[in-house]
């Protein structure tokens, strides 16, 4: 599932793994998957994956992990609201990590997080890890140098009891399927972008930037973005002209450090 706003009826998916067999599904199928199941969607001015409402179901709702009970506690956060996704669900003894959704996260999510980190009842997940996740998953989104220098601060890869852990805090508890902020208008960007505010790790995060002059909001619902510190980059993406103001968009592009394109 992918963003917070969703055709009336339907699901924005875009499909990865297979859960009836627990594998992950090829490119090639990933792909015809996606184009039989795409249809245009005027509200975000794209085509998209989607599945009818009432044809979705979540087989593995109620998945607690011993990883995500203690991570409850620690940041006092409901595990209702707390859910295991990812490679996770295909096969557990494989898994690399373990990806963690938190629905309805908010400062004091990022508070607590900061301050588990700080006194080392966290740690961040180490060098080997971050380098294979890079080469996996990372290579082409955003230069080497750049990503491991987010991986020495980030508070959403992290080592729990020896399990890897990728947090995912979302703002929202549950997404809407009408249109809440419409596209008027996109087009590709390419260009020079300085990020002036704090990084925030709440999805989406929304920052104050500057590009060509002009101030703009860059978002983004990868954590590997929402973590930039403040700072000039060089941004390959998307820039919408909203009902709400003018975003740029990198999720399906990439960001690097300036001087390194």
């Amino acid at each position: 599932m992918k963003g917070f706003q969703h055709k009336p009826g339907w699901l924005v998916a875009y499909p990865r793994y297979d859960l009836v067999n627990r594998r992950k599904m090829e490119r090639r199928e990933i792909e015809r998957l996606q184009s039989s199941h795409e249809s245009w969607w005027d509200c975000l001015k794209l085509r998209l994956p989607l599945i009818p409402l009432d044809k979705v179901s979540k087989p593995f709702t109620g998945l607690k992990t011993p990883v995500l009970r203690l991570l409850s506690y620690l940041l006092d956060f409901d595990e209702e609201d707390m859910e295991v996704t990812g490679s996770y669900l295909v096969d557990p003894h494989e898994a690399g990590d373990v990806d963690i959704v938190l629905y309805g996260a908010d400062e004091s999510t990022v508070e607590r997080l900061e301050a588990l980190v700080s006194r080392g009842v966290l740690k961040r997940a180490g060098l080997w890890h971050s380098l294979r996740e890079y080469y996996t998953k990372h290579v082409g989104r955003v230069d080497l140098d750049l990503y491991l220098a987010l991986k020495a601060r980030t508070l959403l890869h992290l080592s729990v009891h020896g399990v890897v852990v990728n947090l995912r805090p979302y703002r929202y508890r549950a997404g809407w399927h009408t249109c809440v902020d419409r596209v008027v208008k996109r087009a590709s960007v390419r260009g020079v972008i300085e990020l002036r505010d704090r990084a925030t790790p709440i999805l989406p995060a929304r920052r104050r930037a500057f590009i060509g002059g002009e101030e703009v909001v860059f978002e983004t619902h990868r954590e590997l973005y929402a973590e930039l510190p403040p700072g000039v980059y060089y941004v390959e993406g998307e820039i919408e002209y909203r009902e709400s103001g003018v975003y740029i968009v990198a999720d399906r592009g990439r960001v690097w450090m300036k001087g390194r394109v």
